[in-house]
């Protein structure tokens, strides 16, 4: 069985078709790329799939049930994550606070415990500080634990959205050009990363247009192009196709498979 499952979705904005018909299965344990032309479709299915954007038709399920329709929130708290191209942190928290915040979307205790200090949410308030301090050293961000998050440099940033995206424990983690505006030493940092992700059982779907990234980690790429699914296969079997070449004509060398 699909972990996700798109059948038939489309979305439209007034008359204009962002995605027409696209039918997608992503299997646990996968490491998917999901490229195409800038205007494709992309972003628009990671907002379909992830609740920002409701489809116009069609039908989305993940791990079983049906979540068209569902508020970001729910779907984040079924385990399917994701990261945007923007940083998007608590920009005058440290570092260390953001990542404190994001484990807190797995809190179980209630306002009315946090109110009264009850035992199980200084318990769990204690086990949410160490898994912060543990994510810090795993990410390579305690040295700047304690500066703003919007003084850091661009690459810590991405860095710090990744860790944010990983605290809220995703089993399907969408990955929006997570190392677009990074310098080579930081975009291999950051695949390392993804690429242990991977290791560790988590299903990644990856967008970016870095070709040599998508290359390196995905042995699958889904391409969309005009809001249509046009290949899906093993990169070999993709780049190869007129479609694609096509899809991709006149774009500079480098910038999509």
């Amino acid at each position: 069985m699909a972990l996700l499952e798109l059948r038939n979705v489309s979305r439209f904005f007034g008359k204009l078709a962002a995605l027409t018909e696209v039918n997608l299965e992503i299997r646990e344990n996968e490491l998917v790329g999901l490229v195409g032309p800038n205007g494709s479709g992309k972003t628009t299915l990671f907002n379909v799939v992830s609740g920002f954007y409701r489809p116009s038709r069609g039908e989305i399920r993940y791990d079983g049930r049906r979540i068209t329709g569902l508020r970001p929130d729910r779907i984040s708290a079924m385990g399917l994550v994701r990261t945007f191209q923007s940083n998007i942190l608590y920009k005058e928290a440290t570092v260390l606070e953001n990542l404190i915040r994001g484990y807190h979307l797995q809190a179980r205790t209630n306002l009315w415990q946090a109110f009264f200090g009850a035992r199980a949410y200084r318990r769990e308030e204690m086990d949410i500080i160490r898994q912060a301090r543990e994510a810090l050293e795993y990410w390579g961000l305690t040295e700047v634990s304690h500066a703003p998050a919007d003084q850091l440099p661009h690459g810590h940033q991405r860095i710090l959205g990744l860790a944010m995206a990983m605290a809220a424990d995703p089993k399907l983690l969408l990955l929006d050009e997570p190392v677009a505006g990074l310098s080579g030493e930081e975009t291999r940092e950051v695949m390392e990363h993804v690429r242990e992700l991977a290791e560790r059982g988590i299903t990644i779907v990856l967008v970016e247009h870095h070709v040599k990234t998508v290359l390196s980690l995905c042995r699958r790429l889904v391409v969309l192009d005009y809001g249509r699914k046009i290949a899906d296969g093993t990169p070999e079997e993709v780049t190869s196709r007129k479609e694609v070449i096509e899809a991709y004509l006149g774009t500079e060398e480098g910038s999509a498979p």
